[in-house]
């Protein structure tokens, strides 16, 4: 009844209270072991967070609730967030989800959060491709660094709605060719040491090509600039065109002031 429901949702939120608080391991380098002398400190404890938070989820239609990813959570409600790396498996994963919300609602709009160190080109412009094929529009936020592909995303996203925090910063810069995990580079054919090459070039004009477009600005200048590492804060971002503007940090009210219903910097 009514009040089975209002107990089952008051222990959910209670437990997520619980489950949010930071889990941490410590862990002992064995690196601070070595001094063993009479000088020697305690080994310092390496701290890390543990695991993906999880928060209830009101299954639709029914009294019941069930634990899933923050980041699952989020996504039902038409927010991702991008805060690794741009490999194959991170793209498939966003672009299968945004199929997905545009299965499901073909005009809602996404919130794409950014907060990406780097990525490989190929992954980057495969995510870019679909941002700019879906129905629906997606607003994009740089929460911190956005690096190369990272970059390229959050100035794909609808006109008027590419923000970044105050102290974002973006990157661009030429591709270049990552050599396998296990740093045994593999011996080749000087045909296809020439191919590669000839790829690695091509992918650098696509990434010149589509900053160029995405921002207006001269193709020539956008090569010149990427020759090198190209580092550029909010407020060099929008002078580009690379996004729209800058989301500025609210005054806080006066606990007097306080009403409970602020908003934050959630991009609507």
């Amino acid at each position: 009844g009514m009040a089975v429901s209002a107990l089952t949702l008051r222990a959910a939120l209670l437990a997520t209270a619980a489950m949010l608080q930071p889990s941490f391991e410590l862990t002992h380098s064995p690196i601070l072991h070595r001094n063993t002398g009479p000088t020697a400190r305690r080994p310092a404890a390496a701290v890390r967070m543990a695991g993906t938070p999880q928060v209830p989820f009101k299954v639709p239609n029914s009294d019941y609730f069930q634990w899933v990813s923050i980041y699952e959570r989020m996504a039902r409600e038409r927010i991702l967030f991008l805060n690794q790396p741009l490999n194959d498996n991170v793209v498939n994963s966003v672009i299968a989800t945004m199929l997905y919300l545009e299965n499901q609602d073909r005009t809602s709009p996404v919130q794409l959060y950014v907060n990406v160190p780097g990525s490989l080109t190929k992954s980057g412009l495969a995510l870019l491709d679909t941002m700019q094929t879906i129905a629906f529009p997606v607003s994009t936020l740089n929460l911190g660094i956005a690096a190369q592909g990272g970059a390229l995303i959050c100035a794909a996203g609808t006109k008027g709605q590419r923000l970044a925090l105050p102290n974002a910063r973006f990157i661009l810069a030429d591709p270049w060719s990552i050599p396998p995990p296990d740093g045994n580079v593999p011996i080749m054919q000087a045909e296809d040491m020439y191919r590669e090459a000839v790829e690695l070039l091509r992918d650098r004009d696509r990434m010149a090509d589509t900053v160029a477009r995405l921002t207006g600005l001269d193709k020539g200048e956008v090569r010149k600039n990427m020759k090198r590492a190209w580092y550029l804060d909010a407020k060099d971002a929008v002078a580009v065109g690379l996004i729209d503007r800058i989301v500025e940090p609210k005054t806080p009210p006066r606990a007097s002031e306080w009403t409970g219903k602020e908003k934050g910097f959630g991009v609507a």
